[in-house]
């Protein structure tokens, strides 16, 4: 009997559980209108940009519009709805049948009188968007905000479709499941274009990772010296290290921002904002690294497309050029700190270099414009730069500063000579002697048929020095290290361009290379005077002696003088 009774309360409590399931389901809130389809998206806007053009793309069906005019829309739809703000415009979607409504700057709006699921979540900075079901999907609504966005493929557009795949049964389409029902097929099928948008995303992170894997391959795996490098920068910037008179490293950076249509390419546009930061000597590379405060306060709004940097070859002056303007500035004691020394207003061409700068104040520049090349020095407040050298008849490449006085730099003759070549040669100029220059042929650099290019290294215990990169068809390159020439020679320009009178040519240059370490000095006779008849009487022993420690060495060509003035 007990057993009886028993039954009896339970089919009891069913029914009336059924009732009251019944009775709460036919007073709860209903959706009205069209049925809610899920690729159906209405977007709120918070600035001007069209959100519609990407979500058809997609294979989404959008329409959008300001709050007030979604609001405006629903009271004209439905006279008698009394909602406002966001609870409005879901009534509005729940009429027209949007599954889900994007708010952009959900912050600044109100979600309190909505019942959301889980709450109304706290909004981050990076939470552009706020996507909200409706109709069939609000029971409860359920609110999802976009993933913080990819430093590497990036835009508002992109966080819409982040918020809007957090949403069921859209996350579902990203998941390769095979109890996803039919329902989920066709959808995937429909908003496929925006599902390849996602996988772009985490595509285009991956392309990013590899090419800092491969610079990072390239830069410290690959280098065979012990120790390895260290790279002072990552690959989200754009760095400029340059050594500077105090043992320190100036770095000049700018973010570099990539960006990606199909997340296997990867475009890059560097910020137009230049800062500059400075790690003292001996200081950790990376962790070491503190604002360049002494240097214009530490960053530079740059106006044209590149800021170019030039610095002199002892560390201690630093030249910027930025849209046809050239600030010269000084390194003084106490770090990263710069005294400007002034302006530059002497233009040039637009692509030409703006020059090397000196501590001296003065910046040395090379012309090459209707046929003739010039050397020339310019200092701020200058209206006209002076010319230390002009020639027709000779191209000439920019030289270094040596000292405060000495310059040097590479050239090449404009007239081929009897075999048909255009000899190159290393000239060394002096700032307070305009219209000479020294010349040393490339021959006397091992019979080399060129040279390359000319650097500066700390002077010797007899003064300034530098090295020279010599090539030859049969040698290769080969690195010489000269030691410039003292005292200046005093040349009077004739128009054979050669001293009146014997020079003595550069002390020593040496070779570095591989081999044994024989060493042959040079042998030929001493420029003669390009005013006399006669030759002068060459001295019992030469000057200069050429010392290359090379297996393949040889000396110079006896018939050759080893320096001489040109004009």
């Amino acid at each position: 009997m007990r057993r009886s009774h028993r039954g009896k309360f339970v089919a009891l409590a069913a029914l009336l559980a059924t009732a009251g399931g019944l009775v709460w389901w036919n007073q709860r809130p209903k959706p009205i209108g069209n049925d809610e389809q899920a690729e159906r998206v209405l977007v709120v806007p918070a600035a001007n940009w069209r959100y519609k053009p990407y979500l058809e793309k997609w294979g989404f069906v959008a329409q959008e519009g300001r709050l007030k005019t979604m609001v405006d829309e629903l009271h004209e739809k439905l006279p008698e709805a009394k909602e406002d703000g966001p609870a409005a415009v879901l009534k509005l979607a729940d009429w027209a049948g949007f599954a889900f409504v994007a708010f952009e700057d959900p912050a600044a709006l109100d979600f309190s009188g909505l019942a959301i699921e889980g709450g109304v979540p706290t909004f981050e900075k990076h939470h552009r968007f706020a996507v909200v079901s409706a109709g069939d999907y609000a029971f409860p609504h359920k609110l999802t905000v976009n993933a913080e966005p990819s430093k590497f493929m990036n835009g508002p557009e992109l966080d819409l479709l982040s918020a809007l795949f957090a949403q069921e049964p859209l996350a579902s389409t990203l998941r390769d499941d095979p109890k996803n029902g039919p329902d989920v097929i066709v959808l995937r099928t429909k908003v496929q274009e925006g599902i390849d948008a996602i996988d772009a995303i985490k595509a285009a992170e991956a392309t990013v990772a590899k090419i800092a894997d491969k610079a990072r391959a390239l830069l410290v795996d690959k280098e065979q010296a012990d120790p390895k490098p260290t790279l002072v920068g990552g690959v989200q910037e754009s760095v400029h290290p340059i050594a500077l008179a105090d043992g320190g490293i100036l770095l000049l950076t700018r973010k570099a921002n990539f960006s990606s249509s199909t997340g296997f390419n990867a475009d890059l546009e560097l910020d137009r904002t230049e800062h500059f930061f400075y790690i003292p000597a001996g200081a950790d590379p990376v962790d070491g690294r503190v604002p360049c405060t002494g240097l214009l306060g530490g960053s530079l709004e740059v106006s044209g497309r590149v800021l170019l940097v030039r610095t002199s070859p002892q560390g201690d002056a630093l030249l910027l050029h930025d849209g046809g303007r050239s600030r010269l500035f000084k390194l003084g004691s106490g770090g990263c700190n710069f005294s400007e020394l002034g302006e530059i207003t002497v233009p040039i061409p637009r692509g030409d270099n703006p020059g090397e700068p000196h501590a001296s104040g003065r910046v040395v520049r090379v012309y090459d414009d209707n046929g003739e090349s010039a050397v020339s020095l310019v200092k701020p407040g200058d209206q006209v730069a002076s010319d230390l050298v002009r020639t027709s008849k000779l191209a000439l490449s920019l030289p270094v500063w040596l000292d405060e006085q000495i310059l040097a730099g590479t050239g090449r003759d404009t007239i081929a000579d009897g075999t048909g070549a255009y000899r190159q040669a290393l000239f060394f100029y002096a700032a307070d002697r305009p219209d000479t220059a020294l010349r040393i042929d490339a021959q006397n650099f091992d019979a080399a048929d060129g040279l390359a290019s000319v650097a500066w290294v700390p002077p010797g215990p007899q003064g300034a020095r530098l090295l020279v990169q010599a090539w030859s068809s049969g040698g290769g390159e080969r690195l010489f290290r000269v030691d410039a020439p003292r005292p200046r020679p005093s040349c009077s320009p004739t128009s054979s361009a050669r001293p009146t009178r014997p020079r003595p040519r550069p002390r020593c240059a040496t070779a570095w290379s591989r081999g044994s370490s024989r060493s042959t000095p040079a042998t030929g006779p001493s420029p003669r005077s390009s005013t006399s008849s006669r030759p002068t009487t060459p001295p019992s022993r030469p000057t200069a002696a050429w010392s290359p420690s090379a297996a393949t060495a040889r000396s110079t060509s006896s018939r050759s003088p080893a320096a001489r003035c040109a004009r």
